[in-house]
């Protein structure tokens, strides 16, 4: 029965360029990382529908077996870790992924076949020794674990963060999504593989509703286009002369609000895309610690007004849509850090 199949690869492609093109557009590494995943899982599906009409062959039955049955899950399992600990992740585990993907690709091309057996058995013909079978438990079984801990792990996290429950459920269904394709394999086999791709549609389904709960949870800045530093700076500037007229005898200082321009671009480029709980570990590991109570004093609500003023427009959208305490931790970064140049003037025009 090659429909369930057939069903399942284009359902993957489709999820291959929805999330890929979003990658183009904003990218995060977990949405290039499961651009990957839906893709290999489109490859094996695919495969599927080629051995079934035309027939396996050794080559075949190996794709399969590499794409659906050792690597689909790992890599979606690195791309929930990327989801949830951001800029936290190694920079050694993209390296250690490909030098595994590249063990895994070396042992099952060297693995046997046994050719007589293709026309029954399809890519179950495919000899798996020790070494083989123990590398796919380890891959399949440790990127399970990922994927249903980070999903326990989002879902604690974020109890009490109203921003943050939509990515904790779509973390939630990405795990379910993983345990409904591993209960069609463990189905087939115990010989009833006509469920293996129906419970692969499914859980690919159930996956990809949780990549697109996580994509809308991340609050990208999806009205923001980026204008040249030039212009931004130009932007900043005007900006402020609306906001403070300064004596002419500070006109020579203007050069001091260059750390202020820096701290505006930074939060553009880099802090405003995250989402709300990364942005708010972000300022923290910037030496902003966490707000606590449910108002802001006199002096936070200057700080976050002042940069709101400061933001371009479309960042501004994005600035409004965060936590009012998230606001106060990162204009308190501004403010005492990163604009301390532009503060240093200030207080001397009011002294």
């Amino acid at each position: 029965m090659i429909a369930f199949p057939a069903v399942a690869a284009v359902i993957a492609f489709m999820c291959a360029g929805f999330v890929g093109w979003d990658a183009v557009r904003r990218p995060r590494p977990e949405r290039a990382i499961w651009t990957v995943a839906f893709l290999v899982f489109a490859i094996a599906a695919t495969t599927e529908v080629i051995g079934a009409v035309l027939g396996w062959s050794p080559a075949l039955a190996r794709v399969y077996y590499l794409c659906g049955a050792v690597l689909v899950v790992g890599i979606l399992a690195l791309g929930e870790l990327y989801l949830i600990f951001a800029d936290r992740v190694p920079a050694i585990v993209p390296g250690l992924t490909l030098l595994v993907a590249a063990i895994a690709a070396t042992a099952v091309w060297t693995a046997p076949v046994l050719e007589s057996r293709l026309v029954i058995d399809g890519w179950r013909a495919i000899e798996r020794g020790p070494f083989l079978s123990a590398l796919a438990i380890a891959i399949n079984a440790g990127g399970t674990l990922v994927l249903a801990g980070g999903a326990l792990y989002s879902a604690f996290a974020l109890r009490t963060v109203a921003s943050g429950r939509q990515r904790a459920v779509g973390c939630l269904l990405i795990a379910a999504g993983t345990v409904v394709v591993a209960l069609g394999g463990t189905l087939a086999r115990f010989g009833r593989p006509e469920y293996l791709y129906l419970a692969m549609a499914l859980g690919i389904a159930i996956i990809f509703a949780g990549v697109m709960l996580t994509r809308g949870a991340a609050a990208p800045v999806t009205a923001m286009r980026l204008r040249p530093a030039a212009a931004r700076t130009a932007a900043l500037s005007s900006q402020r002369a609306r906001v403070v007229s300064l004596p002419a005898r500070h006109f020579a200082k203007r050069a001091l609000l260059s750390s202020a321009d820096e701290g505006i671009q930074y939060i553009v480029d880099v802090l405003l895309p995250l989402d709300d709980e990364a942005i708010a570990e972000s300022c923290r590991r910037w030496s902003a610690s966490r707000i606590d109570g449910d108002a802001l004093t006199r002096t936070q609500a200057r700080q976050v007004w002042t940069l709101r003023i400061l933001l371009p427009p479309d960042a501004r959208e994005r600035y409004d849509r965060l936590p009012v305490l998230v606001q106060a931790q990162m204009s308190e970064l501004f403010d005492e850090v990163w604009s301390g140049e532009a503060r240093a003037d200030r207080d001397e025009l009011h002294a």
